[in-house]
């Protein structure tokens, strides 16, 4: 493994920490946000240190170098590399129309007087839509794969 990718867990590690750190110090609105991105940085900073490790030693360094190749040989196979070009442009498709789609609800219920607490709604809105197109991208691109 590259000595770029424990930097970069450690980075991670120590963002997450001073987030953690300057949440339980102060008392402000935006504190839940400071938990978050705390948690955010140390959760993916410690699995690249802990995969650092693992990969580093020397009993695992033939099967690291396979999966190496392994990885190589799919990110550039031309039938993969059509399928996720096609599965990113039907997900793009779809999330148009749900964009367009919730942009006239959210106007319906502004225009009732529904929405009165507007930011929590719209970052909850916002959440789903993208946890909603990585899932499309997923099955997508699994149905191409399975029909092409």
């Amino acid at each position: 493994m590259k000595k770029s990718d424990i930097y970069v867990g450690i980075g991670y590690t120590l963002f997450g920490i001073v987030c953690i750190s300057i949440a339980l110090i102060t008392e402000f609105k935006l504190q839940g946000i400071l938990w978050g991105l705390g948690g955010a940085g140390i959760g993916p900073g410690l699995v690249m240190i802990l995969r650092f490790i693992h990969w580093s030693k020397p009993e695992n360094q033939t099967e690291y170098k396979k999966r190496l190749k392994q990885e190589k040989i799919e990110m550039f196979d031309e039938r993969k590399i059509m399928l996720r070009d096609k599965s990113g442009c039907i997900t793009y498709r779809i999330m148009l129309g749900v964009f367009c789609f919730l942009i006239i609800v959210f106007s319906i219920l502004s225009a009732l007087g529904y929405f009165i607490p507007f930011s929590k709604y719209v970052v909850f809105g916002l959440v789903i839509m993208l946890v909603f197109q990585y899932i499309c991208g997923i099955i997508v691109f699994n149905n191409l794969n399975k029909r092409l």
